[in-house]
């Protein structure tokens, strides 16, 4: 149960517009004499603390408290100036959150982990009406680590809670990878928004619990429940005879086509290839068109007829109706080759679908998989996984050569990476 909810502030509940950034750069000016002394130093996802000390650092300054007190003394003044300019905005969807865990029949206690200091927090909330919303938080003043900000954020949550609050109890809003990476450090689950600086791919490779274009329309009860798996019975054969097929697009998927045609270093031999999962056989297709020996395999019996109809022009093409997690291979593969399949295994079968995996490839044969990482649907299937559990899990048996953001169809853009693997 999540009983603690950290926001982050910049990127994450307001877009100021670049307001602390240009208060930084008068600051560096008015008060230090350095015109443009701020220009090359990244702002995004950094502690206020750690941008003064490389500040200080950058121009052979003294790093003394007495310094660091003084620039975010003038930084705070000229940021009251700039919000009274321009202000900026609140993101998508930030006010209906925080309404919604408000209503909560046993709210959550809702925090700030920022890299902001103190009074810039409070500058930057009080300006789109947030100031109220939060009942403690960790901030730049404390320390200069994001990742000791988040142990400070804990501790002071179990202390008004009044009992030790546990890592997976605490949930850890922000919009980048410094987020991402202060919640793990504490053992809390992150929901990562692209409402700042990283992009929905570049949230996902970094295994977030969860990760979303922004708050707008999530409701409360996935965002509290960030990285559980929520399953829906499913009948894939009944499914088939009904032709409620949704996830079929009728070709072949678009990560599969550009590494069929993008890497004859490992395609350009042939071989043999599996397709588990295959559907209507749309990428076993693909496979045979590209010269392998290509074999599909499901589970639902008309799904293999159906494919075996739609292709039996081709000779290098196989179907068979098996089931992957328990039956033994016809053969020991080069190729195996899955999208959509990981997804729809129930997370409790993971352990399963690995061990076939292995079984299936032979030796030095290599292991194409699409992952869909991240569905929009929090029920599954398709069920999420990160890029941490996929390594996790597969790294015992294979080799990673390679993997990366494909191209995908419209529904999954930037939800999806590829792996490539290699059988030890």
């Amino acid at each position: 149960m999540t009983r603690v909810v950290l926001f982050d502030i910049d990127g994450t509940l307001i877009r100021t517009g670049g307001a602390g950034v240009r208060a930084f750069a008068r600051t560096a000016e008015i008060a230090f004499g350095k015109p443009g002394g701020t220009r090359t130093m990244r702002f995004h996802g950094r502690t206020d603390t750690s941008l003064v000390r490389e500040f200080l650092r950058l121009h052979d300054l003294a790093d003394t408290a007495d310094n660091v007190d003084r620039f975010l003394a003038t930084y705070a003044f000229l940021l009251d100036e700039e919000l009274e300019r321009q202000r900026g905005e609140t993101c998508p969807g930030v006010t209906e959150c925080l309404a919604q865990l408000r209503a909560r029949p046993e709210p959550p206690v809702v925090g700030l982990l920022t890299g902001n200091i103190r009074v810039g927090a409070a500058l930057k909330l009080a300006a789109h009406g947030l100031a109220e919303d939060f009942t403690l938080g960790a901030f730049a003043d404390d320390h200069e680590s994001r990742n000791e900000l988040a142990a400070i954020a804990q501790r002071r949550a179990s202390e008004r809670l009044g009992r030790a609050v546990a890592g997976h109890e605490i949930l850890v809003i922000g919009d980048t990878l410094a987020d991402i990476e202060c919640a793990h450090s504490i053992g809390a689950r992150c929901l990562a928004v692209a409402t700042g600086g990283d992009s929905l791919p570049e949230l996902l490779a970094h295994s977030p619990a969860l990760a979303v274009d922004s708050l707008a329309g999530l409701p409360v009860e996935r965002m509290l429940s960030a990285g559980a798996h929520w399953e829906r019975p499913t009948d894939w054969e009944a499914l088939y005879q009904a032709r409620d097929t949704r996830w079929d697009k009728g070709e072949p998927t678009p990560a599969l086509v550009d590494f069929l045609h993008g890497h004859p270093e490992f395609t350009a031999r042939g071989g043999t290839v599996a397709v588990p999962g295959c559907g209507r056989g749309h990428d076993v297709r693909a496979w045979a068109e590209a010269g392998f020996e290509a074999h599909g395999f499901d589970f639902a019996p008309t799904a293999v007829v159906e494919a075996s109809e739609r292709h039996a022009g081709l000779t290098n093409v196989r179907f068979c109706q098996s089931d992957f997690l328990a039956d033994p291979p016809p053969a020991a593969f080069d190729w195996l080759f899955e999208h959509t399949l990981f997804c729809a295994i129930p997370p409790g079968r993971r352990d399963d679908y690995v061990r076939s995996v292995a079984r299936w490839v032979k030796s030095g044969g290599h292991y194409l998989a699409v992952n869909y990482l991240q569905p929009q649907d929090h029920f599954g299937p398709p069920f999420g996984a990160t890029v941490k559990e996929l390594t996790t899990r597969f790294s015992p048996h294979f080799e990673l050569v390679k993997h990366w953001v494909p191209r995908s169809f419209p529904s999954r853009e930037g939800r999806e990476r590829c792996f490539l693997w290699r059988r030890r």
